[in-house]
């Protein structure tokens, strides 16, 4: 066997990986489904719902699979409340537990395919992956930045404005169309999705839709440029300030045509030395220094002096201060966690 045909042998390989066939027979089988039950329940067992639930389980994952094969599911209903984070007021669409019972299948099982598809530094939403996982990834890059180029370099911070609210439905299905063969499994995705403008906060199939729209703009970068993306907010690095003006409007109009709306306060080229990514500020000297912004400080400082102040148990006092050391040491952060010290708050 020569080189042309062991080189066609793994272009075939790869090809039959890619293919992506009928996967509502071999997805909502009775054990996937029983598995993603067991997980649909943990922490919320206290519930009544989830408790009426685990007292028919069998019943209701045999319906379960029985209604997705013969194509008869009906999507229920979802409870609507906001959410105060961070001065913001979010809508969230909360499912019933039967519904994140199929939301957990078809998030692990059918859109699982689009994290093939991903560039390696998307963190967000993807197994073996996450915050840690980008964190790790911006301390690699600058830190060979700093062996080529110093600390001479650009920037590009990317926000986009109403994300979730402004998705674009008919990009999502001609997503669908290319990558999921199942029509059935389509509508139910789709039944799920398409509740109100854009996509709802809540819906666990949401966030990979969210992180797959974009997938064109990172690649697009990819190609020559180092890119960060957590969500919806992306850095580029970049050598050149001209190159980066050039990029930022490239980049703008590419968005445009898949209907993202870039917003303009927050999309800006910093310097490489000092930029805030995902509420860390990254100071590039001698060496990289990672510390969080001020308002997360102060924002948990006044949580355990509300929470000492209102007479609350030690121990849960001391979990939510241990949880939030645990975050502080991701970064250069000694001096912060010793004011952390709620008897001095």
């Amino acid at each position: 066997m020569n080189s042309i045909e062991r080189r066609e042998l793994r272009y075939q390989r790869r090809k039959a990986k890619r293919k992506v066939d009928n996967v509502s027979i071999d997805v909502f089988c009775f054990s996937k489904v029983m598995y993603y039950a067991d997980k649909c329940c943990k922490g919320v067992g206290y519930k009544k719902s989830t408790q009426n639930f685990k007292l028919h389980l069998l019943t209701n994952i045999a319906t379960t699979c029985y209604n997705i094969k013969n194509n008869k599911y009906v999507v229920g209903k979802t409870y609507n409340f906001k959410i105060n984070e961070r001065g913001k007021i979010r809508n969230i669409d909360a499912p019933h537990i039967k519904d994140r019972l199929v939301h957990k299948v078809l998030a692990n099982e059918v859109l699982n395919i689009y994290d093939r598809h991903f560039i390696y530094d998307n963190g967000a939403s993807v197994k073996g992956k996450g915050f840690h996982f980008t964190i790790k990834r911006i301390k690699k890059i600058l830190h060979h930045w700093y062996l080529k180029y110093g600390n001479n370099g650009y920037v590009i911070n990317i926000d986009y404005s109403k994300y979730f609210e402004n998705c674009d439905h008919d990009i999502i299905k001609n997503i669908h169309k290319k990558y999921i063969k199942d029509e059935y499994l389509i509508k139910v995705i789709e039944d799920y999705l398409f509740i109100n403008k854009g996509l709802s906060l809540g819906v666990e199939i949401a966030q990979k839709e969210a992180l797959m729209i974009p997938n064109k703009l990172d690649h697009f970068v990819n190609n020559k440029y180092k890119i960060i993306r957590f969500m919806d907010d992306s850095i580029i690095f970049i050598n050149n300030y001209e190159d980066a003006v050039n990029l930022l409007n490239n980049y703008t109009v590419l968005a445009n045509t898949l209907n993202i709306k870039i917003n303009n306060n927050k999309t800006k080229i910093v310097d490489i030395n000092k930029f805030i990514f995902c509420k860390w500020k990254y100071i590039l000297n001698d060496k990289l220094i990672l510390i969080p912004i001020k308002d997360t400080i102060y924002r948990q400082r006044r949580k355990l002096r509300k929470m000492f102040n209102s007479n609350i148990k030690y121990n849960e006092i001391k979990t939510t201060k241990l949880c939030f050391q645990s975050y502080l040491n991701i970064g250069n952060c000694y001096k912060y966690i010793k004011k952390l010290d709620y008897s001095n708050c």
